[in-house]
């Protein structure tokens, strides 16, 4: 599911839609879903203070489902199958395209890309550049443009723990 929650960012939701099944096919997820919420910065904010206790806008949050975390889902149901939810923040993408010299929409689809890997339990800050090499590899098959250097370093990619 593609939820847009801001006004601000013009954003074609089909396209986004449409790049969430690719995403979903190239990474073979078949039976497992997960959630993308487009936000503001102020959303963005509030729920980054909230969940990682850093009162600032970043570009892209995982909440990832642990079932053992939580004790099962709602009411002690089980979400098999369900990942987790991504919220980005549409502002923060914009900002990062201009910076990066690319489309609203390109930056979208590598925050999109980005959350993802982290809800599958990916981690950039642990690991020895396996969520990297993935990311790259997975940026090429599904042409996102703009692949930049292993070592060049984003600002704000960071999911919850």
């Amino acid at each position: 599911m593609l939820l847009n929650r801001q006004t601000r960012i013009t954003v074609d939701t089909p396209r986004a839609r449409a790049f969430v099944g690719r995403l979903r096919r190239a990474l073979s997820l078949r039976g497992h879903d997960f959630n993308v919420c487009l936000v503001d910065d102020r959303q963005m904010r509030r729920l980054n203070a909230a969940y990682r206790g850093r009162p600032h806008s970043t570009d892209v949050l995982s909440f990832p489902w642990s079932d053992r975390r939580r004790g099962g889902g709602p009411s002690g149901r089980e979400l098999r199958g369900f990942l987790g939810d991504i919220v980005i923040s549409a502002e923060a993408a914009r900002r990062n395209a201009r910076r990066e010299g690319q489309s609203t929409a390109n930056e979208l689809r590598w925050l999109m890309l980005h959350g993802v890997l982290h809800l599958l339990g990916y981690d950039h800050d642990t690991d020895q550049g396996e969520m990297t090499a993935r990311e790259l590899a997975l940026r090429e098959q599904l042409r996102i443009a703009g692949v930049p250097s292993p070592k060049k370093k984003r600002r704000g990619r960071k999911r919850t723990k």
